[in-house]
């Protein structure tokens, strides 16, 4: 017993020796220890309580107590080589990736993972505790009532709500995207109030009504498709770090930044609206590069910045507290009357206002940019050569040409609706003392009433008297003629001597020029002549009559020479420099910056004011201003070209030629086209000139187009205009057969 009890000491001594003893043989009294036989017994894993790990057996062995199951470590309870639960270690919102509200930290804790900015709220996009726009439920065609086309879902998608039976057409029955009955009328993005992003027609297509300007965002103003601003978040004193006076909030009001403690003052430390130890020295209007309204001082105070002048308003121009003019408003199609083609809004942008319904083309009716059906174009007595006595206009309409001047009379000649005198004839008009004059007419059925030195020997002729208001050296010229014309002034009248006579003197077309000296009260007869009775012997004259000046400049628009060089308006050097000259003043018609073009007219009572490359001599032409709404290849054409004409484009009054093209037989095919590529706001004169009689002045009517330039006919065969410049339109192109 004594030897067992000797063991269980020395077992207890290892255990307070951290077993180092165990590593020794014991001495024992009996027979086995004197001998030196080790008697240790090692320990086990149960034994000692262990369940993981590696421990010793405690005589100088290792024991692999095992591995801990799922969820446990060893030593997890607080005991080495025992199982138990891992301590917890919080997960943070970021290792989360969450961002607001509260959220389990995984150790039965909860996390504040903070709040969103407007517009964002938390789970706002679907992911709970994550911040995100508030998520969008998209309609569905069901839920739209629609049937047809492309309609938006209201969440920036389309749905295709498929198509229509046969009989109906989507949109046909007056409701956009239903199936009905009837042609459907597209909507535009005016009509619809939109101005952003891509919008149904109603008809089964899709609208581009475009982007926003800078600083503004599609939908920003809560409206969808409706250019904005996004909803300002005013300032805090907080955000903008102040803490005294009155603060502008950035989104147009102000904040009570509250005052300062004892020993500060506002911005006394050189910041403005800060509290700080010093004096604030008061920020003033001019160093904040403001003009009106009420302004923080920066030291509390409000500064008086006045009032902004007539026309312009307080932050008018979009810098607050800075005088400016108010933004411009774009007009849209509906306010200007306008339901097809590009027309611009007066802000310097262009409107899309739409296509025309099957049967109605963009201006048919004569009205740009309005839809309507092509319909007769009655005749005019000017195209007709009449001017007297009721007239059918061939339309079914009857036109009144008006009535003789004695001693003329209406169809006295033989020729009906057309003035002429029976007998020979001196003085067809007194001018009495006018000055300047033009006067405009034309010689055919006249009588051959008047010989002078230079010709006019069995050429139809006119006779004018004309008094000087003053003595002066005037000048006497027949530019922009159709005729070959003569002109000579007579002393006295039909029997007296004669001053002066040409048959040329202007630089270009049929003109003829003359300077006479004259005193106060001198009348003389003027004759407008041809100077042979061969070709363009009769037909449309212009009679100018002014005092001879020293430059031309001042007179670059009457149409005559008034200085005598021989050059006429704004093909005088005088007149290079004058703004008219660009095209606006010389142009007969202003079409603005339309998109497409389609316009009526006729050159008779025009005269001869240009010739182009291709174009015929003496015949007279009608010109048209027009502007590029936006960069691109535009087509002018004529078809059909019903008449022969020529159609040529200039960059102004006498500028440089861009393009001619002619057909001088008139009809298809060959109907005159020109291709020019223009940048935006670039104006250019487009001139319709007469070719359908080629040894006499012979008026024509035409219809000018302007469109963009397309490389196929095909989807465009109705809309009258050589889109591809081929010479054909429509169904006369084989593209639309």
């Amino acid at each position: 017993m004594r030897g067992a009890g000797r063991r269980g000491a020395g077992f207890w001594a290892c255990g307070l020796v951290l077993w180092v003893a165990c590593s020794q043989t014991q001495p024992y009294e009996d027979a086995d220890s004197r001998r030196g036989v080790s008697a240790c017994e090692p320990m086990t894993c149960a034994s000692q309580g262990m369940d993981c790990g590696i421990a010793i057996d405690g005589c100088g062995g290792t024991l692999d107590c095992g591995a801990c199951g799922p969820g446990e470590v060893c030593g997890g309870g607080g005991r080495h080589n025992v199982c138990g639960p891992a301590p917890c270690e919080p997960t943070p919102c970021e290792a989360l990736g969450l961002n607001c509200g509260p959220v389990s930290d995984g150790c039965e804790g909860v996390l504040d993972c903070g709040t969103c900015e407007a517009p964002e709220s938390c789970g706002g996009g679907g992911t709970p505790n994550v911040c995100g726009e508030p998520t969008c439920t998209p309609d569905t065609c069901e839920s739209l009532a629609r049937d047809c086309g492309a309609v938006p879902d209201g969440c920036g998608g389309i749905l295709d709500c498929g198509g229509c039976a046969d009989g109906l057409t989507c949109g046909g029955g007056g409701a956009p995207n239903v199936c009905g009955r009837g042609l459907c009328k597209r909507a535009t993005c005016d009509a619809l109030g939109k101005d952003c992003g891509q919008v149904s027609d109603g008809c089964g297509g899709m609208l581009d009504c475009g982007g926003c300007a800078d600083g503004l965002t599609c939908g920003g103003g809560g409206v969808p498709h409706v250019c904005g601003h996004p909803p300002c978040t005013p300032g805090t004193c907080e955000t903008l770090g102040k803490n005294c006076g009155p603060v502008a909030d950035g989104c147009g009001g102000m904040l009570d930044c509250g005052g300062c403690a004892d020993g500060l003052t506002c911005g006394g430390g050189g910041e403005p609206n800060v509290c700080g130890g010093g004096v604030c020295t008061p920020l003033t209007c001019e160093s904040q590069g403001r003009n009106c309204g009420a302004v923080p001082d920066g030291c509390g105070g409000l500064l008086d910045c006045g009032v902004c002048p007539a026309g312009e308003t307080c932050g008018g121009g979009g810098v607050d507290h800075v005088c400016g003019r108010p933004l411009c408003t774009p007009a849209t199609c509906e306010a200007l009357g306008k339901d097809c083609g590009t027309v611009p809004d007066g802000c310097g942008g262009a409107l899309q206002c739409g296509t025309c319904a099957n049967g109605e083309t963009c201006g048919g009716g004569g009205t740009p940019n309005v839809c309507a059906a092509p319909s007769c174009r009655p005749y005019t007595c000017g195209l007709l050569g009449k001017d007297c006595g009721a007239v059918p206009d061939g339309c079914g309409g009857v036109l009144e040409c008006g009535t003789c001047t004695a001693p003329e009379s209406c169809g006295a000649t033989g020729v009906p609706n057309v003035c002429a005198a029976s007998a020979s004839v001196c003085v067809d008009r007194n001018l009495g003392s006018e000055l300047p004059v033009m006067v405009k007419g034309s010689t055919a059925h006249a009588g051959d009433d008047h010989l002078s030195s230079c010709g006019g020997s069995g050429a139809p002729d006119r006779g004018f008297l004309w008094t000087a208001p003053r003595s002066a050296l005037f000048t006497f010229d027949t530019a922009r003629s159709a005729i070959r014309s003569l002109i000579s002034v007579r002393s006295g009248g039909c029997g007296g001597a004669e001053l002066a006579c040409a048959k040329d003197g202007i630089s270009y077309g049929g003109g003829a020029r003359v300077s006479v000296p004259l005193v106060q009260g001198q009348t003389v007869l003027v004759v407008v002549d041809a100077a042979s009775p061969d070709r363009f012997s009769a037909g449309y004259f212009e009679l100018h009559i002014d005092e001879l000046r020293a430059s031309e400049a001042g007179a670059c628009f009457d149409g005559m020479d008034n200085d005598g060089d021989r050059w006429v308006d704004c093909a005088d050097t005088d007149c290079h420099d004058a703004p008219g000259c660009g095209g606006r003043g010389c142009a007969h018609h202003d079409l603005g910056s339309a998109l497409p073009v389609t316009f009526h007219g006729e050159t008779a009572g025009s005269g001869d004011g240009f010739q182009g490359t291709c174009g015929a001599l003496l015949q007279q032409d009608r010109a048209h201003l027009w502007t590029a709404p936006k960069a691109g290849t535009y087509v002018f054409d004529t078809a059909p070209s019903e008449w022969g004409n020529a159609l040529y484009v200039l960059t102004g009054c006498r500028g440089t030629e861009l393009g001619c093209a002619s057909n001088p037989d008139g009809g298809p095919p060959g109907s005159p086209a020109v291709k020019v590529t223009l940048e935006q706001g670039q104006a250019v004169l487009v001139v319709v000139d007469g070719m359908a009689n080629p040894d006499q002045d012979t008026p024509i009517r035409y219809t000018l187009h302007i469109s963009e330039h397309a490389e196929t006919e095909t989807g465009r065969c109705a809309d009258g205009a050589d889109n591809d410049a081929d010479g054909a339109a429509d169904s006369a192109d084989s593209d639309c057969w």
